[in-house]
């Protein structure tokens, strides 16, 4: 898999989400390869297993995360 099609970045979060309800919520999709937290800036990185699990993500979860 490159770098990128496989690579999601969820922006906005609330100071709330926790890794574990982050994870369960993108593994709804596919399986993840690694998910990075970053609170500071109110957003995580994930990476999936497969460049189509990334895109559905993306086109199902776009601007409606909790």
């Amino acid at each position: 898999c490159k770098p990128q099609p496989c690579v999601v970045s969820v922006e906005g979060l609330s100071s709330s989400t926790t890794d574990a309800q982050l994870k369960s919520l993108l593994m709804s999709v596919g399986p993840i390869q690694s998910l990075q937290m970053l609170p500071q800036q109110r957003k995580a990185i994930a990476k999936f297993k497969e460049p189509a699990h990334a895109l559905a993500f993306q086109q199902k979860f776009h601007r409606k995360l909790p």
